[in-house]
């Protein structure tokens, strides 16, 4: 029995058409593999130093509506040095009995306290909220929310 040209392509087609379809999976599989591996390495190359930091809101005291006090605790795994405050989007510097430094490490499991002034008007009454950051030199910002009147 003699196979002419065309029943053997007919034959050869599925199995050639799996074995591509095969191909094309593994090098797609092979590229992404490359691009998330190259992803996440540089990620945690550059936002490294970010990740370990992690300050958190132990104590606020807004009692009165012109001092507001923030006492914060680094409970990250690495020192944190505090870059700027910043109360409702604006900068401001802390009080003279603060002991959160600017430029100075706050060690891990320990604490600083912030004291702001703010002038007292009509943004500042009891039950308000406001927004306070704080940037450290590697970038990470910390956001904590606290009210006019109250302590926490």
């Amino acid at each position: 029995m003699r196979i002419t040209g065309r029943k053997m392509w007919r034959a050869v087609s599925p199995v050639i058409a799996t074995l591509l379809l095969i191909a094309i999976a593994v090098a797609a599989g092979i590229i992404l593999y490359v691009f998330v591996s190259g992803f996440t390495g540089s990620l945690t190359q550059t936002g490294g130093q970010q990740a370990a930091e992690q300050l958190a809101l132990e104590a606020y005291d807004y009692r009165d509506r012109t001092r507001l006090s923030i006492t914060i605790r680094n409970t990250g795994g690495t020192s944190v040095l505090i870059d700027k405050f910043y109360f409702d989007g604006s900068e401001t510097t802390t009080g003279i009995n603060s002991n959160c430094i600017i430029g100075q490490p706050l060690n891990t499991q320990s604490s600083c306290t912030a004291i702001f002034y703010a002038p007292a008007g009509p943004q500042n009454i009891p039950g308000s909220s406001h927004i306070v950051k704080v940037v450290t030199k590697t970038g990470g910002i910390f956001t904590f929310t606290v009210i006019v009147g109250r302590t926490g």
